[in-house]
């Protein structure tokens, strides 16, 4: 289990991650889910990301499908997420 927060994700500007911007991710990123994730699993995972209000908790199987659905991000994303759920 994991806590994250979608509305602030740190993401690095840089390739040699020495500056870094907090950007909210919340409707993009369910956006992702919802566009190119198949399942009803991945219907409420986009919605609970989308209604989310801070930081909630996701399960490990959660967890392993936002990472699953980070891999079709930007590099600079992917590497926000794996940070988040290894932390």
């Amino acid at each position: 289990m994991k806590r994250i927060n979608f509305e602030r994700i740190e993401i690095f500007v840089d390739i040699d991650k020495t500056r870094c911007s907090v950007e909210n991710y919340k409707k993009d990123f369910a956006n992702i889910i919802y566009q190119l994730g198949r399942g009803i699993e991945a219907h409420a995972l986009a919605f609970k990301i989308f209604n989310s209000n801070g930081e909630i908790e996701y399960n490990d199987e959660e967890c392993n499908m936002i990472k699953e659905y980070a891999s079709l991000c930007s590099p600079a994303f992917i590497d926000a997420i794996n940070k988040l759920l290894l932390e």
